[in-house]
């Protein structure tokens, strides 16, 4: 639901229950931080928790991060209770929102040349931080860090994908509104079903397959309900699913100048790459388990990247058209963003053994 369409009388309310009462100077500031993922899953307990300390530390005790004991709303709804002050910080995944976050998508741009998260991270918090701030997609809030969370590669229960052809007619689990756009591009049906739902339906014969990561598979544990993996773009999959964390406004105002610098320091670009060492962690062991598994790697006929290549070329000429719309130079921030993908990997890419000579695989041009 649009925030717009939230009764403004029903929202003062709320925030005038929750706001919790002022602090004297010599009182820390507790903020309340939403429950995005359980307590026991890995942004949990290796990315979220060890911020909250380290916002402590460097805060020196004047911030303290308090996480709440259950979601206090809908996954969907999380920056909606940010923005509106029904808890302090918020986090969530910006394809959750279907047309909320268009320009910020920009991570979902396909044909990016790179599975490494931590340099998709590290380019996209950059190109925000550079142009897509004019299209205020998180105004009302403090935003505190972006970041992706893996490569998406199509996962079939009966039919292996060689071709592209193949893929046409099947029931495949669309990871965003973006991805949804492709896999109707290439003939595919998306459905749009939450987690728990994707289980359900691969269990009980509704879906032929899922796009998604490796470690979404695993998470999910629909490895007993798959038998083909394709992977796409050379092996390094197309860029999925970017994640914010931000501060209702009011909130972040009661924080000194000087402890919002030092949170700052740890977040924005600082808490994109712990949150994506932790994700290429999660996707490297999902990958390994499904191999274990038997999941078939499926050889893909000659030409069929260059086939989806040219079938998901509309996908930057529409995220041009929005992002243009919505105040940003375009053409622009499309260019810096895949370069700086293409730079962070590069540095972040092991030595290359002596007399090797690289390739043309980080080419990210069309």
């Amino acid at each position: 639901m649009d925030r717009s369409a939230w009764p403004l009388g029903l929202i003062g309310a709320l925030i005038l229950v929750c706001a919790p009462p002022a602090a004297s100077a010599a009182d820390p500031v507790e903020l309340v931080v939403n429950q995005v993922a359980p307590p026991n899953h890995f942004y949990h307990t290796d990315v979220l928790v060890p911020w909250a300390g380290e916002v402590a530390r460097v805060t020196q005790g004047r911030v303290r991060l308090r996480f709440s004991v259950a979601p206090l709303g809908s996954y969907r709804r999380n920056f909606d209770m940010a923005w509106a002050g029904l808890v302090d910080i918020a986090g969530g995944n910006q394809s959750s929102t279907p047309g909320r976050f268009v320009v910020t998508q920009v991570n979902e741009t396909p044909f990016l040349a790179s599975s490494d998260v931590e340099a998709l991270s590290v380019a996209l918090w950059r190109t925000h931080e550079r142009f897509l701030h004019r299209a205020e997609e998180f105004a009302g809030t403090r935003l505190l860090a972006l970041h992706a969370s893996g490569t998406q590669h199509w996962f079939t229960v009966e039919k292996p994908i060689r071709r592209l052809d193949d893929i046409r007619g099947l029931k495949m689990a669309a990871p965003s509104d973006v991805g949804a756009r492709l896999l109707s591009a290439v003939g595919a049906i998306p459905v749009f079903l939450t987690a728990p739902e994707i289980h359900d339906a691969l269990s009980r014969g509704i879906l032929d397959g899922v796009s998604m990561p490796y470690s979404g598979v695993t998470r999910l544990g629909l490895q007993p309900y798959l038998r083909y993996q394709t992977r796409l773009a050379g092996g390094v999959g197309l860029s999925f699913g970017g994640f914010f964390l931000t501060a209702n406004a009011g909130s972040w105002s009661r924080i000194s100048a000087a402890d919002q610098a030092a949170i700052l320091r740890i977040s924005g670009e600082t808490y994109g790459r712990r949150a994506a060492k932790v994700f290429n962690r999660e996707g490297a062991a999902s990958a390994r388990e499904m191999l274990a598994a038997g999941i078939v790697d499926v050889e893909t006929a000659a030409g069929f990247d260059d086939e989806l290549r040219e079938a998901t070329a509309f996908l930057d000429t529409e995220w041009m058209e929005k992002a243009a719309a919505a105040g940003v130079d375009a053409g622009a921030a499309l260019r810096y963003f895949r370069g700086e993908v293409r730079r962070e990997s590069e540095r972040l890419a092991p030595p290359r053994p002596a007399g090797e000579v690289a390739g043309d695989e980080g080419e990210t041009a069309r």
